[in-house]
């Protein structure tokens, strides 16, 4: 559906009125390759300065919007002289060019010159005096579309040649001179909202619109009617209105203002409400006065407008609109101001884009690879024979992906520098050597090593450390063999566990008296802290310590703290001691 646009002028000084769609005082910006439902009003003062519509009966307009005076940028065009057509003339052909090709239709001793400042202006000068020449042009394949206008500028007179002058002039790149009255049907509307029930009441919805101006309405409640009420009427007039006429009486109408300006809600009530009225309730508006628009469809969607967008380089241009006023057979240009023409967005062929492309999965990552046991390729490739070299660069060299002088390591730390790859990298045995030979990385065995070639850690069987302190994680548990010790953080020292499994017999211990048994365990020494595992059963009362109280021996004691004598038969005691370093 075409934008609506409504431009009001004064042909009395050629001005844009500050109203319709110009209420700013400018025209709103139009865009490339929209269509607009153009409707003009043109309208002049009065004695008294007020703005009345202009009479156009038997008038014609034209709009045009484009550049003042462009000219054409390619073609050609022709001239005709007593019906004889000459060859066809560039646009911006010399005056040498332009005599060849008239001269053939108005003889070879015509004159021909440039006219004026004009880029593509000739003046013609007849070979004789006091003889009438009348040419006339073809726009032939100018372009972007232009005309040939020919003027008189000398008449034939004796002992005057008379001289016509050519411009070629680009048309607007929108036009149009179809212009008719706009409709009014519809300006004025009475609608049925609501039909009336036990619970509602029937309510009609009176719209009158911008283009009524003056003038009246008429309601009609079946065959009687209501007086003419004038447009712009406040609620208070409608009700009177309507309450005088037969039928519906005082009280019975509620008119109220609509949320829109001109619109009138009214609906029946009290003695005609909560009920169907059918008498039917009827619009008049032959009283209406409506505003004098003439309207034409205009489509900024040409070629001449892309080529000043071209010529522009910008986003938006600002072209000439003109609207030109014929009466009685004068022309004449009744508004010319600027217009602002945007470029468009969305044409006829945009489309929603297509969503962005996510990553492969695995599986699409190994399909896009051409591989075997015995080749190997590479994406949106054929698969090529894995090369000979079981070492990683030499492979890389021989597939031609890298130079053979090529050095690896880090450029900036010369000593970092890995330039003896064949002995430092090994594809065949899987390993990475440092720049001692030793081996660093055993990939293949899945083990880090130190500096000594000793696996510091193995991530297949999940230890850490070798010979006789291996760290080894399993499921659910961490087994620690050979010597080691725990840090217990600063100044706090380091300590390992000793423990052992120890029978020991106490015997018969008398009232409040104590047995000692010494247990050997090796690497203890005093001031461990010595932690004792019952057995099963001890008798009540018994009280069993132990005590690091030399090297390599811990001291157990058990004390009787009742008065009776308890038997401490053998049991096996589990001896654990914190031994600190």
């Amino acid at each position: 559906m075409a934008s609506s646009l409504d431009i009001y002028v004064d042909v009395t000084n050629g001005n844009l009125v500050a109203a319709g769609s110009a209420r700013s005082g400018t025209l709103p910006t139009l865009t490339r390759n929209d269509s607009y439902n153009l409707r003009l009003r043109l309208q002049e003062r009065d004695q008294s300065g007020f703005l009345r519509d202009l009479d156009l009966t038997g008038s014609s307009i034209k709009l045009g919007i484009g550049a003042i005076d462009g000219d054409p940028t390619d073609g050609q065009f022709k001239l005709v002289l007593n019906s004889v057509t000459s060859t066809a003339i560039s646009f911006n052909a010399t005056t040498t060019q332009f005599y060849n090709a008239i001269s053939a239709i108005a003889g070879s001793g015509v004159g021909v010159t440039t006219y004026g400042s004009e880029l593509f202006a000739y003046l013609i000068t007849s070979a004789t005096f006091n003889t009438a020449m009348s040419f006339s042009g073809s726009a032939f394949t100018l372009f972007p579309t232009s005309s040939v206008i020919v003027s008189t500028r000398r008449f034939p007179a004796p002992s005057v040649a008379p001289q016509q002058v050519v411009r070629l002039v680009r048309n607007p790149a929108v036009f149009s001179d179809t212009f008719v009255a706009s409709p009014t049907a519809g300006a004025v509307a009475l609608t049925q909202v609501q039909i009336g029930s036990a619970t509602q009441n029937n309510t009609y919805d009176l719209a009158v619109g911008s283009d009524a101006e003056g003038g009246s309405v008429v309601l009609n409640f079946g065959a009687n009617s209501t007086t003419a009420i004038a447009i712009g009427a406040n609620a208070t007039s409608f009700t009177e209105a309507l309450s005088a006429v037969t039928g519906i009486g005082s009280g019975n109408i509620s008119v109220e203002i609509g949320n829109n300006a001109g619109n009138y809600s009214i609906s029946f009530v009290r003695a005609l409400g909560l009920q169907n009225i059918t008498t039917a309730f009827t619009l008049d508006a032959s009283g209406v006065i409506f505003s004098n628009f003439l309207q034409s469809t205009v489509t900024m969607a040409t070629a001449e407008l892309d080529e000043l967008f071209a010529e522009s380089g910008e986003d938006t241009i600002s072209p000439k609109i003109e609207i030109e006023l014929t009466q009685d057979g004068n022309p004449k240009t009744v508004l010319q101001t600027d217009v602002t023409v945007r470029r468009d967005l969305i044409t006829s062929g945009s489309a929603v884009p297509a969503a962005q492309g996510s990553y492969l999965t695995a599986a699409e990552s190994f399909a896009a690879f051409v591989s075997s046991q015995n080749n190997v390729g590479f994406y949106g490739t054929t698969a090529i024979s894995k090369p000979a070299s079981t070492n990683v660069i030499s492979a890389l060299v021989n597939l031609g992906l890298i130079a053979n002088t090529v050095t690896v390591g880090v450029t900036d730390a010369p000593t970092n520098v890995v330039t003896d790859w064949t002995g430092n990298v090994s594809a065949t045995t899987r390993f990475l050597a440092d720049s001692s030979a030793v081996t660093s990385i055993h990939w293949g065995n899945r083990v880090l090593k130190d500096s000594s070639g000793v696996t510091a850690v193995n991530w297949e069987t999940k230890a850490f450390g070798s010979g006789s302190t291996v760290v080894t994680i399993a499921s659910n548990n961490v087994a620690i063999s050979g010597s080691y010790y725990i840090a217990m953080g600063t100044d706090n020292g380091a300590f390992r566990t000793l423990s052992t499994l120890a029978s020991v017999t106490f015997g018969s211990v008398a009232g409040n008296d104590q047995h000692y048994r010494d247990v050997v365990v090796t690497g203890v020494a005093v001031n461990d802290i010595v932690l004792i595992g019952l057995p099963s059963a001890v008798s009540a009362g018994a009280v069993i310590q132990g005590v690091a109280y030399k090297a390599n021996t811990v001291c157990l004691s058990c004390t009787n703290a009742d008065t009776g004598s308890l038997a401490i038969n053998t049991a096996t005691y589990r001896i654990t001691v914190l031994d600190y370093q």
